[in-house]
């Protein structure tokens, strides 16, 4: 498995880079490693370049894409965002005076996979891909520590069982539409300046269907209830999509989209979370406060004794290394903080009364500042 450059490095930018920045690195060096500014013999090693590049910006200039890749790196970002899903939502429509998404990504990248889709000339129809769906998933704060399997159910469009996915009645088929010949867009204007849309006859599918199939409606695919098991990692962030392939809507005619479960963490009401830290609260009785001793801490592993110091004041903050959460995708944890609350009874025996009222002249007697 080849492992893949920092995008930082690629660009030539720092990780406090701005978007203008990023920007202006990422017009240098396309022109630089355009194909067509190149000669001949160096013209495959300039297209990796100009895909590796290209790619680098389509996370680089996407916020929300930036942010996932700079928490996790190449290692977590690649369970989330495909190629294919990278590219999807890449805006490049800045840099259009230097080279044309039709042709040149489409001849870079093959019009079959990710390139080919999003920067397609419309010359012949493609295959249209499924579309995506998204669930949210709610799991616990334990779940996300230990990582666990949840199953699923939910609404897919699969392909019809009656028409195969054509939308046509059975025995019929649909027939190239007469206006793109096939090609599911047209192109309007003249031989200096050309605008190509999707067809209108036939929406963008190539083809008319004369009898629609009574199952589907003519729409190729009908909704199903799907279950499916989804395996969570220990160490995952609430609001971290993962990605299932082909989990997706069926297309009538092309690869199925995929499924994206956005895992959210419920509240916890022991632990509170900060990044892989946690922190809770811990009360000790006040005998424990003033001289000192071991105490009981609740952990995600179960429980643990945390010493306390003589003299220890409310509030204080003591941190138990290595029983946070989990790091992602890594055997290393972070910390629990324990903040201490002093316990006070709501109700004592009489005895317990009669200790306090000779503890209470005793430090009246030695501080009695204390009690104005």
């Amino acid at each position: 498995m080849t492992t893949k450059r920092d995008y930082y490095e690629i660009l030539g930018v720092s990780k406090g880079a701005s978007v203008d920045e990023i920007k202006t690195a990422y017009r240098k060096l396309a022109m630089k490693y355009h194909p067509d500014r190149v000669a001949e013999s160096g013209k495959k090693e300039a297209e990796e370049k100009f895909k590796e590049i290209s790619e680098a910006y389509a996370v680089l200039s996407d916020p929300q894409k930036r942010a996932k890749y700079d928490r996790f790196g190449h290692a977590g970002f690649d369970q989330q965002y495909s190629t294919e899903d990278i590219f999807r939502s890449a805006d490049f429509s800045d840099f259009s005076d230097i080279f044309n998404f039709s042709d040149l990504f489409g001849s870079i990248f093959g019009r079959g996979s990710y390139g080919g889709d999003f920067f397609s000339s419309g010359r012949k129809r493609r295959a249209a891909r499924g579309q995506d769906v998204e669930i949210h998933l709610a799991i616990t704060l334990k779940d996300a520590f230990e990582g666990c399997e949840k199953e699923i159910t939910y609404l897919r469009a699969k392909k019809c069982p009656d028409c195969g996915g054509t939308g046509a009645k059975p025995g019929s088929f649909p027939i190239k539409c007469p206006l793109c010949k096939g090609r599911g867009v047209i192109t309007e204007g003249n031989f200096i300046f050309s605008v190509r849309r999707t067809c209108p006859e036939c929406g963008g599918r190539g083809t008319i269907i004369k009898q629609k199939c009574k199952t589907c409606g003519g729409h190729g695919l009908i909704k199903k209830k799907e279950t499916l098991k989804i395996k969570i990692p220990a160490g995952i962030i609430s609001g971290t999509s993962l990605r299932v392939r082909g989990k997706g809507y069926d297309s009538p005619d092309g690869e199925p989209g995929n499924l994206y479960a956005v895992v959210m963490i419920e509240a916890s009401k022991k632990y509170q979370r900060k990044d892989d830290d946690l922190y809770t609260t811990v009360e000790i009785p006040y005998p424990i406060a003033v001289l000192g001793g071991k105490t009981s801490v609740e952990t995600l592993d179960g429980k643990v004794n945390m010493k306390i110091p003589a003299g220890c004041r409310n509030g204080q903050v003591f941190r138990i290394r290595g029983y946070g959460m989990r790091h992602l995708n890594s055997s290393s944890r972070g910390d629990l903080f324990a903040k201490v609350s002093i316990f006070v009874p709501k109700k004592i025996s009489s005895k317990e009364k009669k200790l306090l009222e000779e503890y209470q002249q005793i430090l009246e007697r030695e501080n009695p500042e204390l009690f104005g």
